[in-house]
């Protein structure tokens, strides 16, 4: 296999998209960060389809951005929570929606990202630990890392 195509089929942005890279998918987490944890409350809220709502749950349980756990025996019910994994895509989905606050939505209400404690506007921004400082686009360059588990087939 060739360097160029293994990197475009295995760098870690294409791996998570695997994942998370739908429309659908994106909106339960979000949702599921503002507490809604029951199948009918993401169903409801979300205004999704009832199989592709149960086909993206078990996606993100398989892929550990969720958890599966039965409130009630009989009948038996569930709820769907983010697990830690999962709430470490905060900042992107956060991201997501100011960057869309900005540039798309001009004409319709929004729902704006804001701390908690204060009320003011969120931003993201990329921070580097080394230098101490927030950096722009920029500054910002892709640097292939090797895994170290990976056994190279570059050669191909």
């Amino acid at each position: 296999m060739k360097i160029a195509k293994f990197i475009k089929q295995n760098m870690a942005l294409a791996l998570a998209l695997k994942i998370v890279g739908d429309r659908w998918t994106l909106m339960i987490l979000s949702s599921s960060l503002s507490k809604v944890y029951r199948f009918n409350e993401f169903e409801r809220a979300l205004g999704i389809n009832r199989n592709l709502l149960s086909s993206r749950l078990d996606k993100l349980i398989r892929a550990g951005l969720m958890e599966k756990r039965k409130y009630q025996e009989k009948p038996a019910r569930y709820e769907y929570l983010i697990t830690d994994v999962g709430k470490e895509l905060r900042p992107v989905l956060v991201g997501l929606a100011i960057w869309s606050e900005k540039h798309l939505a001009k004409d319709i209400p929004v729902i704006s990202m804001v701390h908690e404690n204060c009320g003011t506007k969120a931003e993201i921004y990329v921070y580097c630990d080394a230098c101490e400082r927030v950096i722009t686009n920029e500054e910002i360059s892709p640097n292939l890392i090797p895994a170290q588990n990976f056994e190279s087939t570059a050669a191909e």
